[in-house]
């Protein structure tokens, strides 16, 4: 158990370093009204899938319910919102497939990292 725990804690690192990446990449080609290529978000997208799985595993396996307030409710139920905020805007993103939706994966990057800087503990690095 400790070892999964200990790659969804070193994953996170790769998680903000995405969703960072998704959220400044979205912001610049949309100023320069860039053509929309998915791939950068697409990873972005992967990276937080894999992580989420990672801590469903965690959770659902080795009692993430009896964790307390922070560890059964609010940790997955942000990080499941990110992940929705992601899929969601990728969704959006690829059908209208113009310039700006750099900015609405851009945005919608940013406030995944919001949420999911919220939920990771600190205390625990």
């Amino acid at each position: 158990m400790q070892t999964l725990v200990t790659i969804h804690s070193w994953v996170r690192w790769l998680v903000l370093l995405a969703v960072i990446v998704g959220a400044v990449v979205g912001f610049l080609r949309y100023r320069d009204r860039a053509g929309w290529s998915p791939y950068i978000h697409q990873t972005e997208v992967m990276i937080v899938d894999i992580q989420v799985a990672i801590g469903i595993v965690t959770w659902v396996f080795f009692g993430g319910w009896n964790r307390g307030l922070f560890f059964s409710i609010m940790h997955p139920a942000l990080m499941l919102a990110a992940l929705a905020l992601l899929h969601l805007a990728m969704t959006f993103a690829v059908r209208h497939n113009s310039f700006r939706s750099w900015l609405f994966m851009g945005g919608a990057s940013a406030i995944s990292l919001v949420l999911i800087v919220g939920a990771i503990p600190w205390n625990r690095l």
